[in-house]
C-alpha cells in the first residue's frame, strides 16, 4: 500500500541488559543535542505485543509537539548474538521499545517503516546489550523519509504525555519533564490505604469489593448485612451491640485527614 506523502522521522530505541534498568539506546540527534532525550524513557508506555504498535503525542508547555510512533516486542536473540529464539536478561526475555519520533502528525505505521527502524538501530542495541553498563552512551540517530509502502500495522492511540507550565498558567500538567511517575507516591498512597484500614474507614471502591457489605447512607457509608435488613432499632446493629457513635466515626475522620496531610508533606519533602 502506498501512502500519500512521505514524512521525516527520527528512530530510536530503548531496552536493558542483564545488569542494567531500562536504558535509552539510541535516539534522534535533535533530542540528544538538546539533552531532551530522557522524554524516551517516560513516553513509551505499553506492553509487549507482536500486532501492534502505539502513536502518542508528548505535549511540552511553551514548545513543539512531538509525535512518536512505536512498538514493544521481546528482542530477539540473533539481533544480540545469542542462541536461542529470545536475549535474556537473567530469567526473563528482554523488553525492546523500537519506533520513531516526528515533529508532525502522521507518520505511517508500516511493517517497511519498522523494519527500517530495526535495521538502523540493531548495532546500537546490540553494543549495549554486550556492554551490558549504565555508562554505555546514547547512540544519535538521523532523520530519515518514512517509507511510502508497506502493510499497514494496528495502531493503539494514548493519551498525549503533557508536561508544561503550572495549573495557575492554565495548563494541564501531568509529569515533570524527564521524569518517571514517582515510586515515592505509590508507597504513599499505599501506607495511606493501610492506614485508612487500620482506621476502620474505606474508600468507595474498597467498600464496593468488600464481601458481604451493601451501601448505606445513599452509598456513603458500608454497613453489614444485618444491618440491611433491618436487624435492629434505636441505633443498634442486628447483633444487639450498639452502633458506632458519631462522635467515633468524626474522631476517626479527623485522624484519616492528619495522616492525610503528612503524607502529603512528606511526598511534596522528597519531589
Amino acid at each position: 500500500m502506498k501512502h500519500s506523502s512521505s514524512v521525516q522521522v527520527w528512530p530510536f530505541a530503548v531496552t536493558r541488559s542483564v545488569k542494567t534498568g531500562f536504558r535509552i539506546v539510541a535516539a534522534p540527534d535533535f533530542l540528544v543535542d538538546e539533552h531532551r532525550h530522557s522524554l524516551l524513557h517516560d513516553v513509551t508506555a505499553g506492553d509487549p505485543t507482536e500486532d501492534a504498535v502505539y502513536r502518542r503525542e508528548y505535549r511540552e508547555g511553551g514548545s513543539e509537539s512531538l509525535f512518536l510512533l512505536y512498538r514493544v516486542v521481546y528482542l530477539k536473540a540473533a539481533d544480540v548474538g545469542q542462541d536461542g529464539e529470545y536475549a535474556m536478561s537473567g530469567p526473563r526475555r528482554t523488553p525492546l521499545i523500537e519506533g520513531v519520533v516526528c515533529r508532525t502528525p502522521g507518520a505511517p505505521a508500516t511493517q517497511d517503516l519498522f523494519a527500517e527502524v530495526h535495521r538502523r538501530c540493531r548495532a546500537d542495541v546490540r553494543a549495549f546489550f554486550e556492554a551490558d553498563t549504565t555508562s554505555h552512551p546514547v547512540s544519535p540517530c538521523p532523520s530519515f523519509d518514512a517509507p511510502e509502502t508497506g502493510e499497514t500495522l494496528r495502531v493503539v492511540t494514548l493519551d498525549p504525555y503533557l508536561t508544561g507550565p503550572s495549573p495557575s498558567e492554565g495548563s494541564t500538567v501531568t509529569a515533570h519533564p524527564g521524569r518517571r511517575p514517582s515510586r515515592v507516591r505509590r508507597i504513599a498512597r499505599a501506607f495511606l490505604s493501610a492506614v485508612l484500614s487500620a482506621l476502620g474507614l474505606r474508600t468507595a471502591r474498597q467498600a464496593a469489593d468488600a464481601g458481604g457489605s451493601v451501601p448505606g447512607a445513599g452509598g456513603k457509608n458500608p454497613v453489614s448485612p444485618e444491618q440491611a435488613r433491618g436487624g435492629g432499632s434505636g441505633g443498634r446493629t442486628g447483633t444487639g451491640r450498639p452502633a458506632t457513635g458519631r462522635p467515633r466515626r468524626l474522631a476517626r475522620a479527623a485522624g484519616a485527614i492528619l495522616l492525610t496531610v503528612l503524607v502529603l508533606m512528606v511526598i511534596r519533602k522528597l519531589k
